[in-house]
C-alpha cells in the first residue's frame, strides 16, 4: 500500500509538472494579455480623442498613446508616496515612448487618401478637409472615396502593439504557435522579441480640420 502511495504522489508530481503548471501558467499569462488588450483600446481612444481636436496630429496622437500605456510600465516594488510617484510615473512614460516608436504600428484608416481628394480645400492658406458646418453641407459622395463630407470627417484609427510575454516556458509556446499562422511582417518583428501583437482600434468625430500634413502616411 505505502508504494502506491508513493507511486501516485510521483503520478501527481508529473502531472503537475507537465500539465498543472503549464496551464495556470498559460491562464495567468491570458490574463495579463486582456489587462493589455484593455489598457491599449482606452489608450488609442484618448490618442484619438486628443489627435482630433489637433488636425489629426501624429505627433499628439504617439504622445497621448504612450501616456495611456503608462500603467503597462509603471512596475515597482516600492511603496507609493508622494515623494517617488512622479518619478516612477517618469519613468514609465520614457520607456511608454520608446516602445511606441519602436514596437507600434499605427494606421489612419479614414479620412483615406482618397477622402483628401475629394473634399480639401485651402483655408487661410492650409489645406485640409472643411470641419464646420457639417450639418448643412451636401451629403453627396466624392468622386474617389465614395464617401460623404461627412464621413470623411470620421477619424479611425488602429494601433497593432507588441505585448512583453511575462512568464518563462509558457512565453516561448504561445509565440511559436502564433508565428507558426501569422505572416504578417510587423506581427513577426513581435515575435522576434519575444513579444505578441494586440490591437486597438478608435473611430471618432473630428473636432477640428483633418490636415494630411499634420496625420502623416494615410491609407
Amino acid at each position: 500500500m505505502k508504494r502506491m502511495n508513493g507511486s501516485a504522489s510521483v503520478e501527481f508530481y508529473i502531472v503537475a509538472l507537465f500539465v498543472l503548471i503549464p496551464f495556470v501558467m498559460g491562464i495567468l499569462q491570458l490574463s495579463v494579455l486582456y489587462v493589455g488588450k484593455t489598457t491599449l483600446n482606452h489608450a488609442v481612444f484618448m490618442a484619438a480623442r486628443a489627435s482630433a481636436m489637433e488636425h489629426g496630429s501624429r505627433s499628439v496622437f504617439t504622445t497621448h498613446l504612450a501616456k495611456g500605456l503608462v500603467p503597462l510600465y509603471a512596475n515597482t516594488t516600492e511603496s507609493l508616496n508622494n515623494r517617488n510617484v512622479a518619478p516612477i510615473v517618469a519613468r514609465a512614460f520614457a520607456e511608454a515612448r520608446v516602445d511606441v516608436a519602436l514596437r507600434t504600428r499605427i494606421e489612419v484608416l479614414n479620412p483615406t487618401r482618397a477622402s483628401f481628394r475629394d473634399f480639401e480645400q485651402r483655408q487661410n492658406g492650409v489645406l485640409q478637409i472643411p470641419n464646420d458646418n457639417l450639418q448643412f453641407r451636401p451629403r453627396t459622395p466624392g468622386a474617389s472615396s465614395r464617401q460623404s463630407i461627412q464621413e470623411a470627417n470620421l477619424l479611425k484609427v488602429r494601433v497593432d502593439y507588441c505585448h512583453e510575454l511575462v512568464f518563462p516556458l509558457i512565453d516561448a509556446l504561445i509565440v511559436a504557435i502564433l508565428r507558426r499562422f501569422d505572416t504578417d511582417l510587423f506581427h513577426q518583428s513581435c515575435y522576434r522579441t519575444n513579444r505578441v501583437p494586440i490591437s486597438g482600434r478608435a473611430l471618432l468625430h473630428m473636432q477640428s480640420p483633418a490636415r494630411r500634413s499634420e496625420m502623416g502616411p494615410v491609407n
